[in-house]
Order: C-alpha cells, then sequence, then structure tokens
C-alpha cells in the first residue's frame, strides 16, 4: 500500500502555503495511475495567530496499489468465477456424451459397492450372520499344522447375472480400496466375469496407494486366500477356494512392492472358476457373489 498526503490552507493564509498545496497535489496527481484505486480524508479547522485568522483544511489521500486494490481482486474473482463455469459446463457435456454411448457403464459402476449390512437388498443370504460377524476383522484361523491369524474382507458384487450374460471378453470390475487391518496395507479385488471366450471367471488381489504406506515395511508380506461363497443351504454348500500364496516365493516386486504415485500394482495371483459352477448353483439364482479375501 502507498500513502500520499497533501495540506492546503485557506486564500487567506499566506502565499507561500498556496504554492506548497500546490506542489503536493502536483506530486499526487503524477504518481496516481488512471487504474489505481484512492481514498481521500478532509479535515478543516481555525487558525488564530495575533497576526492574522484564517481557515485551513488538511487533505489526506491515499493511494491503493498491488493486491490492496479491491477494484482490481473483484474483477479477477469474477474472471475466475466465469472460468470455472465454462469447464463445469465442458465436463457436464463430456459426461452426458460418454453416457449416452454406454447407457449401461453408470449402472454397473452403481451396483460395484463394498459389502455394507445395511445395502438394500430383498434377499437374506443364509451366510449373512457369518459376513456381519467376521467382515473387515482379524481372526484365528485353524490350518493342517497350526493356528495363524488372518484378516478377512467381503466384496459383494451385485447384478452379477448381468455381467455374465452381457460383458465382453477381459472386461472387469475393480473393488473399492479396502485396509489389511488398522493403519494396513491398501488393497483392492478385482473381478473378471468372462475371462477367457469359454467364460472362465477370475478374481485378483492387488497392491494399490494408500494412505500408510510410508510407514509399512515393503515388500508385501502376507499370505493370502480367496474365496468364493456358496449361498445354498448349509448342508449342500460348497465355497470354492483357492491355494494359500505366499509373495515371498510367487512373482516379483513389480507385485509386492510399494506402489507408485496412484497407481495399482497389477494382480499377481487370483482364482479361476468355471462358469457352469456359478450359473448351476443359488448364487445365479439371488445374483449376488460375496468374494471372501484372507490375509495370513
Amino acid at each position: 500500500m502507498h500513502v500520499t498526503s497533501s495540506f492546503a490552507v485557506d486564500p487567506q493564509a499566506q502565499v507561500c502555503a498556496r504554492y506548497i498545496f500546490a506542489q503536493f497535489l502536483a506530486e499526487i496527481e503524477a504518481s496516481v495511475n488512471s487504474g489505481d484505486v484512492t481514498e481521500t480524508q478532509h479535515t478543516a479547522c481555525t487558525i488564530a495567530t495575533e497576526e492574522m485568522v484564517a481557515n485551513a483544511r488538511a487533505t489526506v489521500t491515499t493511494v491503493l496499489t498491488g493486491t490492496c486494490k479491491a477494484k482490481k481482486m473483484d474483477e479477477k474473482f469474477a474472471s475466475l468465477e466465469r472460468k470455472l463455469m465454462g469447464e463445469f459446463a465442458h465436463i457436464k457435456w463430456l459426461l452426458h456424451n460418454v453416457l449416452e454411448q454406454q447407457p449401461n457403464q453408470l449402472k454397473n459402476i452403481r451396483n460395484a459397492n463394498l459389502y455394507d449390512v445395511t445395502t438394500s437388498c430383498a434377499y437374506v443370504s443364509p451366510r449373512q450372520t457369518e459376513i456381519d460377524k467376521f467382515n473387515n476383522t482379524v481372526q484365528n484361523l485353524s490350518t493342517l499344522n497350526d493356528t495363524t491369524s488372518a484378516f478377512i474382507y467381503y466384496w459383494q458384487v451385485n447384478q452379477f447375472n448381468e455381467m455374465l450374460k452381457n460383458w465382453h471378453t477381459g472386461r472387469s470390475m475393480r473393488s473399492p480400496i479396502f485396509y489389511v487391518g488398522q493403519h494396513g496395507y491398501a488393497m483392492y479385488l478385482k473381478i473378471t466375469p468372462k475371462y477367457f471366450p469359454d467364460g472362465t471367471i477370475f478374481v485378483g488381489v492387488g497392491l494399490t496407494a494408500g494412505r500408510y504406506n510410508s510407514i509399512l515395511a515393503w515388500p508385501f508380506p502376507h499370505r493370502i486366500r480367496l474365496e468364493i461363497l456358496d449361498h445354498s443351504p448349509e448342508n449342500v454348500r460348497e465355497d470354492r477356494r483357492s491355494r494359500i500364496w505366499d509373495p515371498a516365493t510367487i512373482c516379483t516386486g513389480k507385485f509386492w512392492g510399494r506402489p507408485a504415485n496412484a497407481k495399482d500394482n497389477p494382480e499377481c495371483v487370483g482364482l479361476s472358476i468355471p462358469r457352469y459352477l456359478i450359473v448351476s448353483n443359488s448364487l445365479s439364482t439371488i445374483s449376488q457373489e460375496y468374494l471372501r479375501k484372507t490375509q495370513q
């Protein structure tokens, strides 16, 4: 902020005072540009001496420059608002055109939800109690030789019948990011309803960028097993389980190292299932598939 002051006296005062006023006024006019914003304050008083009595006034002019110029700031904000509104309108137009070309895409995205006990679905799975109890928890699981702690995560895939029927070969859907325990590794699941032309279903798992990656040990050290749950009655139920994969013995650091930037690591391991095993049982009837991942 640049400040310039000027003073003036009544014409009845001394001639030298009039000269000083004219000089200051000229300096102010020379220092103020046409685009500057000014603020002027006036003060009037009476001067009485033994020689004379005169009226006097003082003028203080403030010149606002740089970032202090309110008018310029208002103009810049208005310009920015116009640009943003234009960008939003362009984005809206692009989205509208994409959805017109792929009308089922938005529906498929909306149907890919992280499992939630409040999810709206008329069907209640016979596995619901198990899912509610163990989802996103660490449990002790028995193995052939020992007992081990395992993190369990469930992912629900809606409208799976539609995917089996309409999706082309190689098209896949990725789960939301989930964390392996508190402050754990960020991971994702991915399902490909038609992995091969014969209709083989494939479920993979991989690492992704997460908020805690900077404080975790790398490469990823935990063993993994994938399952697809059968929702048939308990006496005829048959889950599909993968073997247990150990990152220390399979694939390279490209898969198990710390993900770069905000990208997913490619999936190293996955579970493949023939299509007939899905469409021939209750999974197809209820249009749901629960994918369970255990982390040991």
